[in-house]
């Protein structure tokens, strides 16, 4: 898939899920949650993944940035 085709494009929790093979909660614990990558990601602090502050709202991602985040972090993510 071309960077370009996701350009545009937001995920959610599920389109995630199926780009990593990895269930929410493993997502959550080994992507979201940990420090060292929410400092990057939470759209708070100018990142690219809108974090849920209450019931009812869901999890979005920048898909074009997230795919990128994902390559280069992929050591990182992986060897934990």
């Amino acid at each position: 898939m071309k960077a370009d085709e996701l350009k545009g494009v937001y995920w959610t929790m599920k389109d995630l899920e199926k780009r990593t093979t990895r269930k929410s909660e493993w997502i959550k614990e080994n992507i979201l949650y940990p420090s060292k990558f929410r400092k990057m990601l939470d759209a708070d602090n100018g990142g690219f993944v809108f974090y849920p502050k209450s019931k009812g709202q869901t999890w979005v991602f920048q898909a074009s940035k997230m795919s990128e985040f994902l390559d280069k972090q992929f050591t990182k993510i992986f060897s934990l």
